[in-house]
């Protein structure tokens, strides 16, 4: 059987910290902005091609 391209994380050992907050909210505020450019990016393309 093929290697899977993604493997599941391991959870971390018990005590250990997470990583600093802002790290993880701008990777989520990141990640949410690409999201919603490319939705809108799909729906404005499709609305194109509807009035062609």
């Amino acid at each position: 059987m093929p290697d899977p391209v993604f493997r599941p994380a391991e959870p971390l050992p018990e005590g250990q910290p997470e990583g600093p907050l802002i790290k993880r909210v701008l990777w989520f505020v990141g990640i949410a902005l690409a999201s919603m450019l490319a939705v809108a990016a799909v729906a404005y393309t499709l609305r194109s091609l509807l009035f062609l």
